[in-house]
């Protein structure tokens, strides 16, 4: 039986195998082919093979980690979860998906909303972050509209990016009564 770590409507999370390093190289290698929320999908052969060991890594260690995106079918529409962010020591949400997942343009507010309601239900966390390239506009309003704030500008992976924080909901109730 397959661990299902997240349903959301025609699509669910499960997690990442070895067997879907070919798919995370073919999404990874069109540029223009995917829809991304930071500087991971631009990776070589050997990044995609990373990204799955580190993901099977981090399930292990953290309880969290990146996740296959599939469809009903079995489809590989991409990945989506969390990582460490090296440059803060935290926990950043990101995804990438397949510009052929066909009329699910609104998968990624769907992923962003849901893995958040997720995290802070199933973690100990104080916060989630997600780090955004600067010239990605389509993913900032993402993270904006699912209840992020602008944190802070630095240089990430080489790449400029901001950051946006989001609180768990005993932090935000903490802070508003404080």
């Amino acid at each position: 039986m397959q661990t299902i770590f997240l349903e959301n409507d025609s699509v669910r999370l499960v997690p990442l195998s070895l067997s879907d390093i070919g798919p995370v190289k073919t999404l990874h290698a069109d540029a223009y082919g995917n829809r991304c929320s930071d500087g991971d999908c631009a990776c070589q052969s050997d990044e995609a093979e990373k990204l799955v060991h580190t993901a099977l890594k981090n399930q292990e260690d953290l309880g969290v980690s990146r996740w296959k995106v599939e469809a009903e079918d079995g489809k590989f529409l991409g990945w989506a979860g969390f990582a460490p962010l090296a440059e803060t020591s935290e926990i950043c949400l990101s995804y990438c998906l397949s510009k052929a997942g066909g009329d699910n343009t609104d998968l990624p507010r769907r992923l962003c909303k849901a893995l958040t309601e997720w995290f802070f239900k199933k973690t100990y966390f104080s916060h989630l972050v997600a780090a955004v390239r600067v010239d990605n506009r389509d993913m900032r309003e993402v993270v904006l509209e699912t209840g992020f704030y602008h944190r802070e500008s630095k240089l990430i992976g080489g790449m400029q990016a901001d950051v946006f924080q989001m609180l768990s909901p005993s932090m935000q109730t903490y802070l508003m009564s404080a």
